[in-house]
């Protein structure tokens, strides 16, 4: 149990290295047969999927915040450019919002034990003194941490599922307040990629 427990953590740290990787390897592919010329080309692309492109989307980002598969915001970049702006955004806060609403329940049922599952020992240290200093004032620094686009939100919301604070009124702030903070980090991620591809 312990071993399976050991490859399941480490399975767990190398995804957002392989998700990278293979989000790179898309990018030279998309290159290399000109799907990123333009957005419209992007777009024309990624409709030969149809509705499975953007439930795969979705899918992608519910399981980003409990197993970040790529690092930052580069999902959410990836479904702006898949998808445009708006809907690519909306479709990140879908998935997000679904997700921060599992993560808060597994670590309500389940207690520390599923949090120490899924994150790596230094994480899991970070999220331990966050227990200690925030939990009596969680509500206040959940909302300022979902106002701080780059602030650590999802430690924030697992730490949440361990407090009094009732599940109707977490999903209440984090409707309310995750659309911002992924669409202000989303911009700055999709305004430094296309510096960045200017470059190229």
């Amino acid at each position: 149990m312990a071993e399976k427990k050991t490859w399941v953590h480490r399975t767990i740290q190398v995804a957002p290295l392989v998700g990278l990787s293979i989000f790179f390897i898309l990018i030279m592919y998309g290159y290399r047969h000109g799907i990123f010329q333009s957005a419209d080309s992007l777009q024309q692309f990624m409709q030969q999927f149809g509705s499975y492109a953007i439930i795969l989307f979705i899918l992608i980002q519910i399981i980003q915040v409990i197993i970040p598969i790529l690092p930052g915001g580069i999902s959410s970049v990836a479904g702006m450019l898949m998808f445009g702006n708006v809907f690519g955004l909306l479709y990140s806060c879908i998935g997000l919002i679904i997700g921060e609403a599992i993560g808060f329940l597994f670590v309500r049922y389940y207690g520390t034990s599923f949090v120490r599952f899924i994150l790596s020992p230094k994480k899991f240290q970070k999220f331990e003194q966050l227990v200690i200093e925030k939990t009596n004032n969680i509500k206040k620094v959940l909302i300022v941490t979902l106002l701080l686009p780059f602030a650590p939100d999802d430690l924030i919301c697992l730490v949440a599922g361990l407090t009094k604070l009732s599940f109707r009124e977490y999903m209440q702030i984090v409707i309310l307040l995750k659309p911002w903070s992924v669409a202000v980090y989303s911009m700055i991620m999709l305004f430094l990629f296309q510096q960045a591809q200017g470059h190229f």
